[in-house]
């Protein structure tokens, strides 16, 4: 069955390859793509032969430069501060015109589905309207899951002890209020576009206004939740499959099999201040018995600051490292935390260690410290003391790496791309059947 997709993103940190992927997949099997996102990403869906609708407005920004394009953002104090910023200046301000560029699509020709990710919130307006108004909406959580449930607590974690739950209720209160501005922005951004507010917080509503929800990450790596709604569905994650091997450094032959392999990035975009982690974890580990290679996601790596102006004999330092070639040689991942990175060394079985405190990455650093997969540093700004403990930590302690195997193999039980064909079939199916949706129209 052919169809045509609206692929509509918000182009934040890490969310960008995926989206391309679900588009390319979705082509390959016939559908026709329409991709609506930033025109920093024209070229790449032109070449991947989809037809390329381009933000205006806010909407359009370039997610690489996040501390020139929004100075609010970066002067933001890390924590409540933080995530309001970034919520409301990244995610809610392009509201308007991201739902003016959706609704311009819808009126120039049919539409069979909506793909979004979870960051997408220009969705809301068509989301909140009449449900056979529009096409059906599939979006894929590309974060850590944030819908509130009895048995979880957003910081806390888990536990569905009769303590515990009342502890969860206390703690989803206190994120509710910390997050109000962030709320009334959103509200405010609704009514300028004639929706009404959101039925449930900002999360929840991402999660449970779609007509299905595909989270990317094993089920075992999520809390449990006793009441998580059947419209969500864990995946895995999206492994790179039947693409060319990107070149390889120099020294990728050289390494020595003798010593344990310890890979540090701060990912492609909050890698404006290299002294968050890269550069510690540089001198954390010089002196120690491993070889550190370091992805710093950045071309210009004169800027990196070396103990003592020289590069230690275990470093290898690149701009770009082919993680899913790397991974398989490496014994401890040292990341701040980025989503998709994290997924990703669980699906190869790599403990981590984790030091992330902005955005999702706190509740990204959060799951990895509960699984035991790795150790929570519980900061974005660690000391060398503290990475280098933590590396030691996660060698010598076995339960790290068994821990990391147990989630691998449960990551091996998903097939994303398969799970997702299913999905956009039955929705496919369900849009085509007059009286169905007229049943689901009914219920909303």
């Amino acid at each position: 069955m052919n169809g045509k997709y609206s692929c509509g993103f918000h182009p934040a940190p890490g969310h960008v390859n995926p989206m391309l992927s679900v588009a390319r997949h979705l082509s390959s099997l016939g559908h026709s793509i329409i991709f609506l996102s930033g025109k920093l990403f024209h070229d790449q869906a032109v070449t991947l032969g989809f037809r390329f609708v381009p933000f205006t407005g806010k909407a359009d920004f370039d997610y690489r430069r996040m501390d020139e394009e929004f100075p609010e953002v970066a002067a933001a104090t890390p924590g409540p501060d933080a995530m309001n910023a970034i919520c409301i200046y990244a995610g809610i301000d392009p509201v308007p015109d991201q739902d003016r560029a959706i609704q311009q699509i819808l009126s120039e020709g049919q539409v069979d589905l909506i793909v979004t990710d979870v960051y997408f919130w220009g969705i809301f307006p068509l989301l909140l309207g009449p449900r056979d108004a529009r096409p059906p909406v599939l979006t894929l959580g590309v974060l850590p899951l944030l819908v509130s449930s009895r048995d979880v607590a957003p910081f806390s974690g888990p536990d569905t002890s009769p303590a515990g739950r009342l502890r969860n209720q206390e703690e989803t209160q206190q994120f509710f209020a910390m997050m109000q501005p962030a709320t009334t922005r959103i509200h405010e951004a609704l009514h300028s576009c004639g929706a009404p507010e959101l039925p449930e917080f900002l999360f929840d509503s991402a999660a449970h206004l779609p007509d299905r929800f595909l989270q990317l990450t094993a089920e075992a790596f999520e809390y449990p939740r006793s009441d998580l709604k059947e419209s969500v569905q864990f995946i895995g994650n999206l492994m790179p499959n039947g693409h060319s091997k990107s070149p390889l450094p120099a020294w990728w032959d050289s390494l020595d099999a003798s010593k344990p392999v310890v890979l540090v990035t701060q990912g492609t975009i909050a890698n404006w201040d290299l002294s968050q982690l890269i550069e510690p974890a540089i001198a954390a580990l010089a002196d120690d018995q491993v070889t550190v290679i370091v992805a710093a996601g950045r071309p210009d790596l004169e800027v990196i600051q070396l103990p003592g102006g020289v590069k230690p004999q275990n470093v290898r330092i690149e701009n770009y490292i082919p993680f899913e070639q790397i991974l398989p040689k490496v014994d401890v991942f040292v990341t701040n935390g980025g989503f998709e990175s994290v997924n990703l060394s669980l699906s190869k079985g790599i403990p981590m260690v984790v030091a992330g405190d902005t955005e999702d990455k706190i509740f990204t650093a959060s799951r990895v410290g509960w699984s035991q997969a790795g150790v929570n540093l519980a900061t974005g700004h660690p000391t060398v003391e503290q990475i280098r403990t933590a590396v030691r930590t996660v060698l010598s302690d076995k339960k790290y790496k068994e821990n990391a195997l147990k989630l691998q193999m449960e990551f091996a039980r998903y097939n994303a791309f398969d799970l997702m064909t299913e999905t956009v079939n039955s929705m496919l199916s369900l849009k085509n059947s007059d009286t169905l949706l007229a049943t689901v129209g009914a219920r909303d």
